[in-house]
């Protein structure tokens, strides 16, 4: 009799196996999935650039300088600013439009001012960090011009502004 339950364990065990592997063959499917991804793009550019240079000089009844505005070719989101026949004193605005012409929301990370003659001209935009720009929205952005006293009548002055744009989710 103690042989024969001896022989019941293993056979149980055996029997135990045969039943859980069954039901682990008959249980386990494998899925596959396909599918495609598409990642948005991060695309802004200027779309108008002007300033208040009306034909008189801001603040002035003459017409002595002038202000240039141009987008530039190799980058959408850059505005060259040209003054010439520029004197002291002078200031001007600028006035700058950005579209979102991707397909995700942007924020603008920080605005780049190449400034080469800081001796003689003052330059600044006004502080729109971390704005956000939704896909098909437009941003209006400005600045100033100041002419020192240092500066040179009649002198010619140009300088970039440059307004960096980041992934919405990457900018604070």
């Amino acid at each position: 009799m103690r042989g024969k339950k001896l022989m019941l364990i293993p056979t149980l065990v055996l029997l135990s196996l045969v039943l859980i592997g069954f039901a682990y063959a008959h249980w386990e499917k494998i899925v596959t999935i396909s599918g495609t991804i598409e990642t948005g793009t991060l695309e802004l550019r200027i779309v108008s650039a002007a300033d208040d240079d009306d034909g008189i000089d801001p603040g002035k009844d003459k017409d002595v300088a002038d202000t240039v505005i141009r987008i530039d070719p190799n980058d959408p989101q850059k505005a060259i600013i040209t003054i010439t026949n520029a004197y002291p004193c002078y200031y001007v605005y600028w006035h700058i439009t950005i579209e979102n012409t991707g397909t995700i929301p942007a924020k603008l990370k920080q605005i780049i001012i190449e400034n080469p003659y800081e001796d003689y001209i003052e330059v600044d935009a006004w502080d729109y960090q971390y704005e956000q720009l939704d896909p098909g929205e437009k941003g209006d952005y400005s600045g100033y011009v100041h002419i020192k006293q240092e500066a040179a009548q009649g002198a010619t002055y140009t300088f970039t502004v440059k307004y960096e744009f980041w992934n919405w989710n990457e900018v604070p």
